[in-house]
């Protein structure tokens, strides 16, 4: 299993990544409202946020098979973040 610093990293990594590719989206699509680009970005963030706090909180911590599936659903939901990036193209085509 990883280290918990190098998945605290790969989410902080991707969440950053995202970030910019909102803002590059936004750049080229000036369309958009500023306001549904904040609200993306506000999703990304608060998703990583959750992300990290539920690393640092493991329930279960004497049970392996608990710790294993605490953090095979952490590297599941990690794709939520990708998923949220996905409604500024929806939020464009509805106007």
């Amino acid at each position: 299993m990883a280290k918990r610093r190098e998945l605290k990293k790969d989410i902080n990594y991707l969440t950053y990544e995202l970030l910019e590719e909102c803002f590059t989206y936004q750049y080229f699509h000036e369309e958009l409202d500023i306001e549904q680009l904040n609200e993306v970005a506000t999703k990304i963030l608060d998703n990583r946020n959750n992300l990290v706090g539920r690393i640092n909180h493991v329930d279960g911590k004497d049970n392996p098979k608990l710790v294993k599936t605490h953090f095979k659903k952490i590297r599941q939901d990690v794709a939520k973040s990708i998923e949220a990036l996905d409604q500024l193209e929806s939020k464009k085509t509805k106007k």
